[in-house]
């Protein structure tokens, strides 16, 4: 059964994870943002498996993982211009925690971790499970989210087991993930850092600490393209992104899921949807007999909304239900992060 692949984190089980790792095997690992799926990213054969496994495309860049700041610059160069330099020391200040840097690539990383970019993604992660392995191996570990390309992201780890079962040796069992979304992830520039992906550090964080900061648009296609291989896996040939998490419709339940905005009760038989709301349901929702209700937050935290929401998702997509419909939160602090995933899981 896929739960006998979820281990207890021991000194013993963490060596087993890091010789699995050795051996080119994927194992499941828990950050304080969601659960990876790990493989050694210095091993192209390993690392190729994450991308069979997801059915990711092969153009989309994968993060690589260091136990701490010092271990992530010896592969990358942040030397040459005194505005980077300057902008990595910044940067590191977020470490460990939820922010990924992109930056000139100069380790000997796998080239399916850059999708043949020039740049790394790196992170050093903030949790406690994930730093001890990373301590263990002394190699940097690749691990994008253990989901399948475009679905919701596990934040537990039987999300995990679930999806990947004999495909993986374990899951290392950290507990539900603090933040819920991914990390923040910045480019590096000689003129102002550009902001990627927003996640679990908002961009008024960033503005606090660089004084500004660039939102950059850029988005992949909707979906894959035709020309995948029997793995559905896009050919290296197409031209990388500038980092992961760019996808346009990702995040993804098989149920179809809209923003509340856009729901109209007049065209749905509501014992049909699954209902997800920020805060508490208002009064004027109450007569509505939905199918199924989650309030993510009692007080409206959107710390707390950002928590569960890809676990409430995952379970409404488990409902007899026909529709999702789920709230939306301003753009401040966390709640950047929140509604695009929103966006996306709605595309």
């Amino acid at each position: 059964m896929a739960d006998s692949k979820i281990v207890v984190p021991t000194d013993a089980t963490i060596a087993a994870a890091a010789q699995a790792l050795a051996a080119g095997k994927l194992i499941g690992v828990p950050t304080e943002t969601v659960y990876g799926l790990a493989a050694d990213a210095t091993n192209q054969l390993a690392v190729m498996r994450i991308f069979q496994a997801k059915g990711r495309p092969a153009n989309n860049p994968l993060i690589a993982h260091f136990a701490n700041a010092d271990q992530a610059r010896r592969w990358i160069n942040v030397d040459d211009d005194a505005t980077i330099t300057w902008q990595w020391n910044l940067a590191t200040t977020f470490w460990p925690g939820p922010l990924t840097v992109v930056a000139p690539l100069r380790g000997s990383v796998a080239p399916a971790v850059t999708a043949g970019a020039e740049t790394l993604a790196v992170r050093v992660p903030n949790h406690p499970v994930m730093q001890s392995l990373l301590e263990s191996f002394a190699l940097p570990i690749a691990a994008p989210s253990a989901n399948r390309s475009n679905y919701v992201s596990p934040t537990q780890a039987n999300h995990v087991a679930t999806a990947f079962g004999d495909s993986i040796e374990m899951v290392l069992d950290g507990g539900p993930c603090d933040f819920g979304v991914e990390s923040t992830i910045i480019r590096l520039t000689p003129t102002v850092p550009q902001l990627l992906r927003p996640g679990g550090i908002s961009t008024e964080q960033l503005v606090s600490v660089f004084g500004d900061i660039e939102l950059i648009r850029h988005q992949a296609p909707a979906s894959p393209s035709a020309n995948t291989d029997s793995a559905g896996v896009e050919p290296a040939s197409l031209a990388p992104l500038p980092s992961p998490g760019l996808m346009r419709k990702h995040y993804s339940p098989q149920t179809r899921l809209i923003k509340a905005s856009e729901f109209d009760l007049g065209k749905m038989n509501p014992a049909k949807v699954a209902r997800l709301y920020f805060t508490p349901q208002p009064q004027s929702d109450r007569p509505i007999a939905f199918g199924w209700i989650r309030v993510l937050s009692p007080t409206g935290d959107l710390n707390e909304v950002a928590r569960h929401l890809f676990a409430a998702i995952r379970e409404a997509d488990q409902l007899p239900c026909e529709l999702i419909v789920i709230d939306e939160c301003s753009n401040a602090g966390i709640g950047r992060a929140i509604m695009d995933r929103v966006h996306r899981a709605a595309t």
